[in-house]
């Protein structure tokens, strides 16, 4: 080899090892390898998923976008961002059809690339072995396990809600892939529950024998208040529970004939534990509590709801395959917004109606007075006061105007730098609400900011809205070499108006926003 070609080589390879070091990707490798709890032998197949947690979100990333699965050893090695300043931590989860999920949190280091986890031991999931005796024909039956809603169970986060199986023509049903956990068990036939155990733990008890208890008959007539019978009727009997993280079961429902009768095969329940629900559209529903089969009305009496009749004018603009909302509250339902998840001013009902379709009706009201707002998409939501004692021909509203936007940019007050990643949680107004709306559904009235720290909430009625801004201030920490993250929070209120505002947050905020 010439001199020439032996310098060109060396220059080659210092380009390519110079390159090398100041292109190092910022990334994070992972190892690590899962055994069985009990005999330690390495599992395969291990379905390994992480998720990699930014410094400035509030909320830890829930999205495990990395995934691997472990080899014939049980040895995993996976690969995640780690760029400076932007990731903190990582979470993973394992998961295997044969063993019971695992979650692991590791806070990163910027400067550290690989990560040893070690050997993480996995336990197995559970097998529950049953028979179903009591009746000559025990084949088919459909049994059903539902876990209880513990919420510090951290097996939820990964264990399969419900579990079903069939019983064989010996009665004899199997599970498995179960939890260390309580389960509800119902056994059922063509949607009758005919046997149902509140609380059953895999982990105490693998074998569980049911007898199938008798039915009771329940027969009855459903009458207005002239005493006419009403065909048509939904009869339901609720079994309730007896604890605070089991599950209520509908046992068994009927309909009335043309003559308004019905009857009913009922699981034989504790008193206190049984409801009968009748209902029927345009009736008021009503609802016996505390049932005593045997001492149970042969008639039961419904009474017809009023009802209020009205006709829209909407927007010009607005989609013609959209749906407008009438939402009905209490005349003295508080109207005002909230932060708050747990004031829930729902409304009574609601009903949706085509935008093509001018004229509504809404019925199955007491004779009062009630608040009725028009929503929808591109609509403002409108006001109007009813009587529904009084029985109007038809009330006219004017729900002619359109909605508008809320939206801002939020800055670092001690920098000036916009803040991305920042919750900002609006108020909501009562009639932006589901009668079935909860507290965990209320996330749709939050946003994130974008990398300039913008935000936007669309669709709004023009008045006035709270804002709860949270944001993460992190300092990278020079003796752990680890990110201190503070959560700052503030809260405003801003007029949706279309307009663009600036907010500002930190710890030498003194200005509430500025268009």
């Amino acid at each position: 080899m010439n001199n020439t070609l032996i310098i060109h080589s060396i220059l080659l390879l210092f380009l390519w090892t110079a390159s090398g070091i100041c292109q190092t990707p910022d990334n994070t490798t992972l190892h690590g390898t899962f055994v069985d709890a009990e005999d330690g032998h390495p599992i395969p197949e291990v379905l390994v998923r992480v998720a990699a947690e930014k410094i400035e979100r509030v909320y830890p990333d829930q999205e495990f976008a990395h995934a691997t699965a472990t080899d014939t050893k049980g040895t995993f090695s996976l690969t995640i961002p780690n760029e400076n300043q932007i990731y903190y931590a990582f979470s993973l989860m394992a998961l295997h059809p044969q063993y019971q999920a695992k979650r692991l949190r590791q806070e990163m280091s910027p400067r550290k690339r690989k990560y040893n986890l070690g050997v993480i031991a996995l336990r197995r999931t559970l097998p529950l072995q049953g028979s179903v005796s009591g009746e000559k024909n025990v084949a088919g039956l459909v049994v059903n396990l539902k876990m209880h809603a513990k919420s510090a169970d951290f097996f939820r986060a990964a264990a399969p809600i419900e579990h079903a199986a069939k019983t064989d023509i010996t009665g004899n049903f199997q599970f498995t892939e179960l939890y260390p956990i309580e389960y509800t068990l119902t056994i059922s036939r063509n949607g009758l529950i005919i046997a149902f155990i509140e609380s059953i733990n895999p982990k105490k008890q693998a074998q569980v024998s049911v007898n199938l208890p008798k039915l009771r008959t329940l027969r009855g007539t459903v009458v207005d208040a002239q005493e006419r019978s009403i065909s048509g009727a939904q009869i339901h009997a609720t079994r309730h529970t007896d604890t605070s993280y089991g599950h209520s079961a509908l046992l068994s429902s009927a309909q009335t004939d043309e003559v308004g009768n019905f009857q009913l095969e009922i699981l034989e329940t504790e008193t206190q534990l049984l409801s009968l629900e009748v209902s029927k559209k345009g009736y008021f529903s009503r609802v016996y509590e505390n049932v005593d089969i045997g001492k149970m009305p042969s008639i039961l009496p419904l009474k017809r709801g009023k009802s209020v009749k009205g006709r829209v004018i909407l927007p010009q603009n607005i989609s013609s395959d959209g749906q407008y909302i009438v939402k009905v509250f209490s005349i003295d339902a508080q109207m005002e917004p909230s932060l708050n998840p747990l004031v829930l001013q729902r409304p009574i009902l609601s009903k949706h109606f085509p935008v093509t379709e001018f004229d509504f009706v809404v019925d199955g009201l007491f004779a009062e007075k009630y608040i009725l707002y028009v929503v929808g998409d591109d609509i403002s939501a409108t006001r109007i006061d009813a009587d529904a004692s009084i029985n109007p021909e038809q009330v006219r509203v004017v729900a002619d105007q359109p909605t508008t936007t809320l939206q801002g940019q939020v800055f670092w007050a001690d920098t000036g730098k916009p803040v991305r990643n920042a919750v900002v949680s609006r108020s909501w107004y009562p009639w932006e609400l589901q009668p079935y709306d909860m507290s965990m559904t209320l996330d749709r009235f939050e946003v994130e900011t974008d990398a300039r720290g913008k935000f936007k909430f669309h669709n709004l009625t023009e008045a006035h809205y709270q804002l709860h801004i949270r944001a993460v201030h992190a300092v990278l920490a020079s003796t752990t070499e680890r990110y201190q993250r503070t959560l700052i929070h503030k809260q405003v209120e801003i007029p949706a108006s279309g307009t663009a505002y600036r907010i500002y947050i930190g710890r030498r905020d003194g200005t509430p926003f500025t268009k």
